[in-house]
């Protein structure tokens, strides 16, 4: 799993990851199910073996 895409998010939402609050301007990644969730939670699934 890899990083497809990520931006700085331009409105509020939840992270469907996590569940937390992603807020405008913190960066955010597109999964690999084209889900937009916090960059941190793609990165945290690209490192597990």
């Amino acid at each position: 799993m890899c990083i497809l895409d990520y931006m700085k998010a331009r409105f509020n939402g939840k992270c469907q990851s996590c569940g937390g609050d992603i807020h405008k301007g913190k960066e955010i990644a597109r999964n690999t199910d084209d889900i937009w969730v916090h960059k941190h939670c793609v990165e945290e699934l690209v490192d597990l073996p």
